[in-house]
């Protein structure tokens, strides 16, 4: 079995984000741990997800002045527990490669455009949706990060600027269960798009009651 997908852990109990990896955890790729959980756990708590045998994805959206995101990305990979880590495309090149010289076996995602966000003008950015998207992927790949984050809806888009790139989709729901995101797509109509290199990160459809039955449901919804 193909193992694609990354349980977002957004729990404020270490002990049920416990409760619900060491249930799942033969049947995915890894965890995100988001600030919500990090805040409570902190870096020893890393290490008991870590050693569940599956790689952590820890998504804390960097995005401050190059040093002082240069000095995090450091310190995070010195804990050699974080295989994943999120920070801002849009905090520019300067910043982007800062980080990327001190990230050690972590591999960066750069987060390009919010699941949440469909409307860029609320916030001063005229360019369309699709052209932040390939500004902001373009950025990562002139910074030689690793990956990025996006909705699955732009996979071939990215696709077309860049075919190395990990790509991981937050938004991944049920047809009908979009609750706070917009831009989103099933876990079938994702596994019919994504590559060897896309991940698909999951949280409440999967954490939000039996979450062994869960996940097994939403497995074979693509088979």
């Amino acid at each position: 079995m193909k193992k694609n997908i990354f349980v977002a852990l957004d729990f404020n109990s270490l002990e049920k984000a416990l409760d619900v990896a060491k249930n799942v955890k033969d049947h995915v790729a890894g965890f995100k741990i988001g600030t919500e959980l990090y805040t409570i756990c902190g870096a020893k708590g890393l290490e008991l997800f870590k050693d569940l045998g599956t790689e952590i994805f820890l998504d804390l959206k960097l995005h401050d002045i190059p040093n002082q995101v240069k000095k995090t990305v450091a310190a995070i990979a010195n804990l050699r527990t974080v295989k994943y880590l999120t920070i801002h495309t849009s905090g520019d090149y300067e910043m982007l490669n800062a980080a990327q010289e001190v990230s050690g076996e972590t591999d960066l995602l750069g987060v390009t455009v919010l699941t949440s966000q469909s409307d860029l003008e609320g916030i001063g950015i005229k360019n369309s949706v699709q052209n932040q998207i390939k500004l902001l992927v373009n950025l990562a790949i002139r910074s030689n990060i690793a990956g990025v984050i996006a909705s699955a809806q732009d996979i071939p888009l990215i696709r077309t600027l860049s075919k190395k790139l990990k790509i991981f989709c937050p938004g991944i729901r049920g047809k009908e269960d979009k609750q706070d995101q917009k831009r989103v797509m099933s876990y079938a109509d994702f596994s019919r798009i994504a590559d060897e290199k896309c991940f698909a990160v999951i949280g409440r459809p999967i954490i939000q009651g039996d979450s062994v039955q869960n996940i097994k449901k939403i497995i074979q919804s693509s088979q």
